[in-house]
């Protein structure tokens, strides 16, 4: 009686092994094929700042650093003197310079996110979400929201409509 209750405790206890072993093995190839995948093999720090670089220069637009320029001279000039009760008396104005500030704090959460990456060591693709995000932050300030803004302070500098039928 005593020889079968071992006997099943014995196999349990392989059993066990065995199935902590299939577990190990089948887990490692799977983190090493992803690792492989999405890290640059055996570069320099020199080589991803490169590659970071170069992902930069197909995502951003010539005009972006110099909107992103005027931008902060606007700000400086024009909001941060405002007081308090002229930015809220105007909910345009307010709603307006949120919108800015958002899209400019997330520009360089995205651009710091994709550097970390980068200096990890990690392939950035030009189809990751981050990536993507990023370019829309661009154009979504650039094209809209900075204008826009211009508009609310400034209606004598507002961007012209244009009629394409008279183009």
């Amino acid at each position: 009686m005593h020889g079968l209750f071992y006997f099943i405790v014995a196999i349990l206890i392989l059993l066990c092994v065995v199935l902590a072993l299939m577990k190990a093995l089948v887990e490692e190839p799977q983190a090493s094929v992803t690792e492989n995948l999405s890290q640059i093999p055996d570069s320099s720090p020199e080589e991803r700042e490169d590659y970071f670089s170069m992902i930069m220069s197909k995502i951003t637009p010539g005009y972006f650093w110099r909107v992103n320029n005027e931008y902060s001279d606007f700000i400086h000039t024009t909001i941060k003197r405002m007081r308090i009760d002229e930015l809220t008396t105007c909910p345009e104005l307010f709603n307006a310079q949120r919108r800015c500030s958002d899209l400019n704090s997330a520009v360089y959460k995205y651009y710091d996110n994709i550097k970390k990456r980068c200096a990890e060591g990690e392939r950035v693709s030009l189809s990751d979400i981050e990536v993507l995000n990023l370019r829309q932050c661009f154009n979504e300030l650039s094209l809209e929201a900075y204008p826009r803004l211009v508009a609310v302070v400034w209606p004598h500098y507002q961007r012209p409509e244009v009629e394409l039928d008279k183009v």
